[in-house]
């Protein structure tokens, strides 16, 4: 770790905003470091902002304005699942130097041209008709995802998820190669649950001599179940 400060920016996933961060940027802040947990435009406390010109540019520029007016310097750029998205982004924007260190967390890692619903698995995040624009979010159980919190936590967190512009999951990410000019990469991929998201992702980067890449033994909600863990892996990856 360099002898400057760093600032940690972490950028949360789909349907949900930086209050899903809460507990684990604590962590971090307890432990004197500068964190910022941004909620993307449309999303959260600004799910009042919702509109069709929501997309995944947007998000990026709500990550490289936050850099922008703290005044940032030796950002470590956090991402987790849907993040990645907006994180890849963000990197052509934010001027070359300033985020030192990126770390994906079970996160999208898109290449150039390519949409998060390119890299679903399964069928694309779309809205229930032709005419909406807004993907709600899953209400099943989704093995992996929201199964390990109890009754109560769960419909907390029910209740504070908003649906999502269907241009974030549809958008190409148009990617020049400055994610790769950074100098400290890290992925990591959760293997305890059954995996076929990311873990392709992870493997593809373990080929790149210049990314880490590590597992951790939890569920996708790494910053509910494992939130010492994840302020740990967080703080591994500080430039």
């Amino acid at each position: 770790m360099s002898d400057k400060r760093a600032s940690i920016v972490i950028v949360h996933g789909a349907w949900v905003g930086g209050w899903r961060w809460r507990a684990v940027a604590d962590v971090l802040i307890g432990r004197g470091h500068q964190v910022f947990t941004p909620t993307l435009t449309g999303l959260g406390e600004r799910a009042h902002l919702t509109s069709r010109e929501v997309n995944l540019s947007l998000h990026a520029l709500d990550i490289a304005n936050v850099i922008k007016y703290e005044a940032m310097e030796n950002v470590l750029l956090v991402a987790h699942s849907y993040g990645g998205m907006p994180a890849s982004l963000a990197a052509e924007i934010v001027p070359e130097g300033v985020i030192q260190s990126i770390l994906y967390l079970d996160a999208f890692y898109p290449e150039d041209g390519q949409s998060l619903n390119d890299l679903v698995p399964g069928p694309p995040h779309l809205p229930p008709t032709p005419d909406e624009y807004l993907v709600p979010p899953p209400r099943v159980n989704l093995v992996g995802f929201n199964t390990h919190m109890d009754p109560a936590s769960r419909a907390s967190y029910e209740d504070r998820r908003t649906p999502q512009s269907v241009y974030c999951f549809s958008e190409r990410a148009k990617l020049s190669g400055a994610r790769d000019r950074i100098a400290k990469k890290t992925y990591v991929v959760a293997t305890g649950y059954n995996n076929d998201t990311f873990t392709p992702m992870a493997e593809k980067l373990r080929k790149r001599p210049d990314w880490r890449v590590e597992e951790m033994p939890f569920t996708h909600d790494l910053q509910h179940v494992a939130v010492k863990e994840t302020a740990d892996m967080i703080e591994s990856a500080l430039p």
